[in-house]
């Protein structure tokens, strides 16, 4: 496989990534999102309503929820985790792919 064939490679790889991410963290937001609200509302006043706020996507990437110590959040917010760093892998593979194929590196 050529060195442009493997940029292309990665590159739809990490957007597949970021897509499948940001599909799954969404759709975990909103029952994470519901759990808080009922459960643990200052936690949620924190965070606030938006799912892209810097502290609500941290909140995610680093498993935060853990110190709660709620089961029920933690079955929720597991693949949420998961989510995020799918989005985060993803977008760097991406953009590194990128580079690489404007740049004219070979992988």
């Amino acid at each position: 496989m050529s060195a442009s064939a493997w940029h292309q490679f990665l590159f739809i790889g990490g957007l597949g990534l970021v897509v499948s991410g940001l599909t799954t963290y969404l759709m975990i937001w909103v029952l994470v999102g519901v759990t808080l609200r009922d459960r643990h509302p200052a936690v949620r006043a924190r965070l606030g309503v938006v799912p892209f706020t810097p502290r609500g996507f941290g909140w995610f990437l680093g498993a935060a929820w853990r110190r709660l110590g709620d089961a029920t959040v933690t079955a929720l917010a597991a693949p949420g985790t998961i989510g995020a760093w799918a989005i985060v892998i993803g977008a760097v593979l991406a953009t590194v792919a990128k580079t690489l194929s404007q740049t004219g590196a070979s992988t």
